[in-house]
């Protein structure tokens, strides 16, 4: 039941933060919110690790190129779901965001690039693919 039950949860918390994003980029724009979200993720992620983990001196002996660029990375999500949210509303910008991801992960998946277990795609997978924009489209034009 925990298998599905964190997804859930992080899907909860990425609906929440695309509002407060939103609310936060009227006062500071989307560099500034990109700015203090990283900020403040920063602080409580390293609370978070010295209570679970321990020293934080640790984790600077192992940089590597998949940090760094997961840290661009974490940039361009906030600030692209901040200015979404303002543009296309709260519900497009996560529909919109789930079926990139969706079509991204299915393409690393079935590549097995970045040492993800290869795993090719099927018809039934892409027609679930094509459903899912449908559904973008259908709920665009409502």
């Amino acid at each position: 039941m925990v298998f599905i039950l964190i997804p859930v949860a992080a899907g909860l918390a990425i609906a929440l933060q695309n509002v407060f994003y939103d609310k936060v980029s009227t006062n500071i724009g989307v560099a500034g919110t990109a700015l203090m979200i990283h900020l403040f993720g920063l602080i409580t992620a390293i609370i978070v690790y010295a209570f679970s983990r321990g020293s934080v001196s640790n984790l600077f002996a192992n940089i590597n190129v998949y940090m760094v660029i997961s840290g661009v990375l974490g940039v361009i999500v906030v600030s692209s779901i901040t200015k979404s949210v303002s543009l296309n509303g709260v519900l497009l910008t996560v529909m919109l965001s789930i079926c990139a991801q969706i079509i991204l992960a299915k393409i690393i998946a079935h590549f097995g690039w970045f040492g993800i277990d290869q795993n090719p795609i099927n018809w039934m997978q892409v027609l679930a693919i094509f459903l899912m924009i449908a559904g973008v489209f259908i709920y665009q034009k409502s």
